[in-house]
C-alpha cells in the first residue's frame, strides 16, 4: 500500500490560510491523503487517565479514537495551527496532546515525516513565533522528523468583526499603529500571495513525497 499523509488544521476558520497551506503540502507531496479540520471534530484534551497504556488506544469517548487510527496509517503528517494570546490555538494544542496515547511505550509516531504550519498577525508580534515553535516541538516530541516550519502572516479577527476600529481592546492599533485602524484591503494577507513560504510548502510536500515513494 502506497503511504499515505495526513493534513491535519487547527484553524477554526472556514477555508482559512493555515487550511490551504497544508492543503498545498499535502497536494504536492503526490501521494494519497486526506485534509482534516479540528473544529468539524469533537477532541477534547487528554484526560491522563493511562486507558491507553496497554495498547496504545485512546479510551476517551469523543472523535479522537477514529482520526488516531488516520495518524497510525499515515506515514506523514502536516499540522497547523495560528497564534492566539501569544501561544498556539485551543484545536491545534488539544489534537497534540491527545498523541500521547501513540506515544506512551511503542512511540507510534516515530519515524514519521512531518511539517509544521502556523499563521498569525506576525508583522513584528511575537506569537506566530511561539506558536510555529511549539507545534514543531510537540511533533518531534513524538520521535517524527520535522522537516520545515511554515510561518505565514494572517488576518486579525479584529479585520472582520465589525467594530475593529471602534473597539478599545482591538488588535488593529497594536498590528498597524494606532492612527492606521480603518479597515482596507491592503491590510488582508493570503498565503497564495507570500511567495517564499507557499515556494517552501511545494519543496516540503515534494519532499515528503520523494521520501515516502523511495
Amino acid at each position: 500500500m502506497q503511504p499515505q499523509i495526513l493534513g491535519v488544521s487547527g484553524s477554526p476558520v472556514a477555508n482559512s490560510n493555515t487550511d490551504r497551506l497544508v492543503r498545498a503540502v499535502l497536494e504536492a507531496s503526490g501521494l494519497p491523503g486526506e485534509f482534516v479540520k479540528l473544529s468539524d471534530l469533537e477532541v477534547g484534551p487528554c484526560r491522563g487517565c493511562l486507558g491507553c497504556r496497554s495498547d496504545n488506544v485512546c479510551k476517551v469517548n469523543d472523535d479522537f479514537p477514529a482520526l488516531a487510527e488516520k495518524v497510525r496509517r499515515a506515514g506523514a503528517l502536516v499540522v497547523g495551527g495560528h497564534a492566539t494570546y501569544g501561544t498556539m490555538n485551543g484545536f491545534t494544542k488539544l489534537f497534540l496532546e491527545r498523541l500521547f496515547s501513540l506515544r506512551h511505550r511503542r512511540g507510534l509516531n516515530r519515524g514519521k515525516l512531518a511539517v509544521a504550519v502556523a499563521t498569525g498577525n506576525g508583522r513584528g508580534r511575537p506569537g506566530l513565533e511561539a506558536a510555529a515553535d511549539q507545534i514543531a516541538h510537540s511533533l518531534a516530541w513524538e520521535g517524527m522528523e520535522v522537516l520545515g516550519t511554515l510561518r505565514v502572516t494572517g488576518n486579525p479577527r479584529c479585520l472582520v468583526c465589525g467594530y475593529g476600529p471602534t473597539c478599545p481592546m482591538s488588535a488593529l492599533p497594536h498590528v498597524f499603529g494606532p492612527d492606521n485602524t480603518e479597515v482596507t484591503p491592503d491590510k488582508f494577507r493570503r498565503v497564495e500571495d507570500q511567495t517564499e513560504v507557499w515556494q517552501r510548502a511545494q519543496e516540503l510536500g515534494r519532499e515528503i513525497g520523494a521520501r515516502l515513494a523511495g
